[in-house]
């Protein structure tokens, strides 16, 4: 297989990742685009991250130029920011996939994949059905790795290489949502 257009979520997960790839045989150029990540700085510290387990890794990293939102993503982030996370997941998977096999496209490669597919929090149906979806619409393969089984793996590796490891999904409503888990469990333990 030759080389694949990975899209990477963050730093964290490429360094359990890009491995997994690597073990196939296949050599996967990331790609970091990331837009529902909130706030800016927020997105700066991942695309930092990511840009030092490139180097780390010595893996090739693709960094868009930043470019105004596309419909999209405006209207995710003004639409579907209050709706419920199935919903909200739902969009934000398909417009990421959607760019993800865009660029695959547009770059010249024939298959693209994701690094959200390390996540056991993320919801791995959503993921498929997202990524078959953007591989249909432009004309490349959508490849599927089950990487949660080395989830715990990429805490070590992110610890090691000092990488930032975000505390939420990306978006402000699952910061939220994130922060309420953590109290709840605090509260538990008090």
């Amino acid at each position: 297989m030759s080389s694949t257009l990975l899209h990477a979520c963050c730093g964290p997960c490429s360094t359990v990742a890009v491995p997994a790839w690597r073990e196939l045989g296949v050599e996967p150029v990331a790609w970091f685009e990331n837009p529902n990540i909130q706030p800016e700085a927020e997105r700066e510290r991942r695309r930092e991250s990511m840009v030092r387990y490139s180097r780390a890794a010595a893996l090739e990293l693709i960094l868009p130029a930043e470019r105004e939102e596309s419909e999209g993503w405006l209207a995710w982030r003004t639409g579907l920011a209050h709706a419920g996370p199935d919903e909200r997941c739902v969009a934000c998977l398909g417009l990421r996939l959607d760019a993800a096999g865009a660029a695959a496209r547009e770059l010249g490669f024939a298959r693209f994949s994701t690094t959200l597919t390390v996540s056991p929090y993320q919801r791995h149906d959503i993921i498929v059905a997202a990524g078959e979806t953007a591989a249909d619409r432009h004309g490349v393969d959508f490849i599927y790795v089950d990487a949660r089984d080395r989830f715990r793996t990429s805490y070590a590796e992110s610890r090691r290489l000092g990488l930032y490891r975000q505390p939420y999904c990306g978006c402000a409503a699952s910061k939220w949502e994130a922060w309420h888990a953590r109290r709840s469990r605090r509260a538990r333990r008090a």
